[in-house]
């Protein structure tokens, strides 16, 4: 069985609409195409223009999967592609429709991964992120209290924090960024503001990535903000037992999560409709980097 969706002004083939693509929820290909289309405008405002990489699961959620940074070369002709990398160039998709994600719906894409740039100042990140990173086994109570103790230290420097749950067992601090600082700057800055939370919290937050070494202790992964790095799309489903997203939060609204999974793809949509984008005005409070502004002293 196939069908044709008019997405955008384009034309998009859906074959097996009805395929489970999440065995253990249920939910089928059609279940996740309908909920990009619901979800499409707050996606976009956050995403649009972004290099996005991608991971398709053959035979749907929990079984055999594969990361793919190129696009096929057998892509629409719509489909923007950029050509980019640090070593070994890659054909990046360029977001620009919901139907660019909904194309690689099709080909079994259930999670999307996003690079902290936007056209055209591809060498001046937008954001800065911050992966909460747990100790296996955490309860999220204990992520989410700590993610609101570490944001402060953020707010000190002079950023703006904003949430997002992982869709799986961390937590994102994202930090808007005026497009005028290169991709070293902005890392350094970010290893500058983690070691002023592991200052604060000793016991509780770590740089060190080896999980053996890291003990009971919160990785704060900065590493996403190296060149070419990903995290996981604002609003992108993940490849989890219930479809979940990567869901973004208020503060308050964190302060009230008890359970991260309750953001899935039946449930995100219907609670857009109730409260307003949790990043609606993310690219307003942009800021510079704290070093840069240190450095003017």
């Amino acid at each position: 069985m196939e069908i044709y969706l008019d997405i955008d002004g384009v034309r998009v083939r859906i074959t097996n609409p009805d395929k489970v693509l999440y065995p253990e929820a249920g939910y089928t290909k059609r279940d996740v195409i309908d909920y990009y289309l619901a979800v499409r405008d707050p996606l976009l405002a956050v995403n649009k223009g972004r290099p996005v990489v991608f991971i398709r699961y053959p035979h749907g959620a929990g079984s055999y999967s594969f990361f793919q940074k190129n696009v096929p070369p057998n892509h629409p002709e719509w489909m923007e592609v950029v050509e980019m990398g640090k070593y070994k160039p890659v054909r990046y998709l360029v977001l620009n429709k919901i139907a660019d994600l909904i194309w690689f719906v099709q080909l079994h894409a259930l999670e999307f991964h996003i690079i902290n740039i936007r056209k055209p100042a591809w060498d001046y990140p937008d954001l800065m992120v911050f992966d909460i990173d747990p100790p296996p086994g955490t309860p999220f109570p204990e992520v989410r209290d700590f993610t609101l103790k570490a944001a402060p230290v953020l707010e000190e420097l002079g950023y703006k924090p904003y949430f997002k749950t992982s869709g799986k067992a961390g937590m994102h601090i994202v930090c808007p960024l005026r497009q005028e600082h290169t991709v070293d700057e902005v890392f350094r800055a970010a290893e500058d503001a983690a070691r002023r939370i592991i200052e604060r919290f000793p016991d509780r937050a770590t740089l060190e990535v080896r999980k053996a070494k890291r003990g009971d202790k919160f990785l704060i992964d900065i590493f996403r903000n190296r060149a070419y790095q990903t995290f996981s799309m604002p609003l992108g489903t993940r490849a989890t037992p219930r479809a979940t997203v990567s869901m973004p939060v208020s503060r308050e609204e964190l302060a009230e999560l008890g359970d991260p999974s309750i953001y899935h793809i039946k449930s995100v949509p219907e609670y857009l409709k109730t409260r307003p984008f949790a990043w609606a005005r993310i690219f307003e409070d942009a800021t510079s980097l704290h070093l840069t502004l240190q450095s003017k002293e």
